[in-house]
């Protein structure tokens, strides 16, 4: 049993600007930590459903993994939010791309983006998420993606 390996592949993307988040980036798909820990032990009770849920999940796209846990002295609904605020601005910056929310070509932009983002992104939030404005993570999250179109060239 123990804990879930991490992907060989997957890196740390160091990105000047980038203060609202840690970004991990791996070109395999890899479950998030708690679906690894119950995909690690084939007899728990929900290994089956989890297990399930996995092999059919589209391995043709950018799977997301947001936390926040590095922010424990903070409420449970200001987690929640910071990272709800991290999966907008990162929707909105991949639309700014072409790219719809699962990393995909959007419909109807053209064959300049004919390729998408596959992999995983693990991103955990940070503090500074709270108190930036919404513009300013939005560039942020951009930056984040032009990093992952230029590693997937």
């Amino acid at each position: 049993m123990g804990a879930p390996k991490v992907h060989p592949k997957t890196k740390l993307l160091f990105i000047q600007g980038l203060t609202v988040c840690r970004a991990a980036y791996t070109p395999v798909h890899t479950p998030p930590f708690v679906a690894a820990n119950i995909l690690s032990n084939n007899t728990h009770i929900l290994y089956q459903a989890t297990r399930r849920r996995y092999d059919n999940r589209s391995r043709e796209t950018l799977w997301l993994d947001l936390t926040s846990n590095t922010m424990s002295n903070v409420k449970a609904v200001v987690r929640a939010w910071s990272t709800r605020r991290l999966r907008r601005a990162l929707t909105e910056a991949l639309e700014t791309y072409g790219l719809d929310a699962d990393g995909r070509p959007a419909v109807g932009k053209g064959e300049e983006q004919a390729q998408g983002l596959k992999g995983t992104l693990a991103i955990h939030a940070l503090p500074q998420n709270l108190s930036t404005k919404f513009v300013d993570v939005k560039l942020q999250m951009e930056l984040l993606v032009k990093e992952l179109i230029r590693r997937r060239s």
